[in-house]
């Protein structure tokens, strides 16, 4: 039986191209065999991660179609940027972080920053700022000191290679696992994760606030058109609305503490 080859059709349909394309950086990531691999390996291996997956089979395969659409648009384009997206949260670590063309191992990265999903873990409400530096949407991986390439990503590189595609996957399997295995210790401190659905309440804004701020960096003038249909007496929307938005009084709140009312209204407008 002949395996049905599906075409590509960039930047939107990676196809069987597309998945050949991020299955070979994944191999050769996997043929390092780093110390990354074997303690990812491990993850993967555990009952809470197997159920998680099993799951989440939906949002995984999203991630890896996504994937395979970056991988082509960074193969043919005659790349003259310095990063790709693998070695830019690589970060000067021993491999080519193929593991981010993966949504299994990806997913497997999750356990370590949430605790095994006992918790949130950082709050990063805009991706898209820990690639440009142009909002603090990304403050709380910068201040780490791990993400080296923090800010050195054009946005024309973030906006034409479709980044933005495998971070929502993210955001999706994310919140699919904390959905199925969620469950927070007694201890936890962190005031977004008190219980299950604390959890899965900040997860789901943080996936809104991350596509929101994504379209504004790639998509200004469909983004300002629709707000002014849907907010007719906000102002357009500046380069701040991206990270956060002035408040009746003047001030401007970040969109740590605009999580509640985000998902209450599910739109921003601005003041």
């Amino acid at each position: 039986m002949s395996v049905e080859v599906k075409p590509s059709i960039l930047p939107w349909f990676g196809g069987t191209e597309g998945d050949a394309c991020r299955l070979g950086v994944v191999t050769a990531w996997k043929e390092k065999n780093t110390t990354e691999k074997a303690y990812l390996d491990e993850v993967m291996s555990t009952e809470l991660y197997i159920k998680a997956q099993r799951m989440c089979t939906a949002e995984i395969e999203l991630y890896n179609r996504a994937s395979g659409v970056v991988c082509l648009l960074e193969k043919e384009s005659n790349y003259p940027y310095e990063f790709t997206y693998n070695t830019f949260w690589e970060s000067g670590g021993p491999s080519n972080g193929g593991y981010y063309f993966d949504g299994n191992y990806d997913l497997a990265t999750m356990f370590a920053q949430t605790a095994n999903f006992t918790q949130v873990g950082n709050i990063v409400t805009c991706v898209a700022d820990c690639y440009t530096g142009m909002g603090n949407g990304c403050d709380a991986l910068q201040s780490e000191g791990w993400l080296i390439n923090y800010g050195k990503i054009p946005t024309k590189e973030y906006c034409d290679m479709h980044w933005a595609s495998i971070d929502n996957a993210y955001s999706a399997i994310k919140l699919c696992a904390a959905r199925a295995i969620a469950n927070p210790s007694p201890n936890n401190t962190q005031i977004e994760g008190q219980s299950k659905d604390d959890i899965v309440t900040a997860f789901e804004a943080l996936m809104y606030t991350n596509g929101e701020c994504a379209y504004q960096y790639c998509n200004t003038p469909v983004s300002k058109a629709i707000e002014s249909i849907v907010c007719p007496s906000s102002s357009p929307v500046g380069p701040n609305a991206i990270n956060g938005q002035t408040s009746s009084s003047g001030s401007f709140v970040p969109h740590s503490t605009m999580i509640p009312m985000l998902l209450a209204t599910r739109i921003s407008c601005g003041a």
